[in-house]
């Protein structure tokens, strides 16, 4: 039987685990769209628009509107955040803005300084 090919299977990809798209110590600024489970640990300024899960993990620093079906917090991020299902910010993740979300989890620890609105699931 053939292996797979790169196109197929890139190794970027392991199952539904997020894939590191901006590493620590680095920074980007623009639009960002995707539709694999991402994680942002680096310097983002911008838009960032998902169908699937977003972490910004513990070194991050995300000045953004962020629309994702999920969204997971360990770093900082002020703008604004639509989620689908459940935003969670764990402890360490610092959020300050907006938020629009169908599930809110504060871990202890864990900072929410704006205003909320929760949606319930659709």
């Amino acid at each position: 039987m053939a292996e797979p090919t790169d196109k197929e299977n890139p190794s970027f990809i392991q199952g539904t685990a997020p894939r590191t798209v901006l590493f620590a110590n680095s920074s980007i600024s623009g639009k960002l769209s995707y539709n694999l489970p991402v994680k942002i640990d680096g310097n983002f300024t911008g838009e960032i628009k998902s169908t699937e899960a977003l972490v910004i993990g513990p070194n991050a620093q995300v000045e953004a509107h962020v629309s994702a079906r999920q969204v997971q917090l360990e770093g900082k991020l002020i703008g604004s955040v639509q989620a689908m299902g459940c935003f969670e910010i764990l402890k360490g993740g610092y959020f300050k803005g907006e938020a629009r979300v169908a599930e809110l989890k504060l871990h202890p620890d864990a900072v929410f300084e704006g205003t909320g609105k929760i949606l319930g699931s659709s």
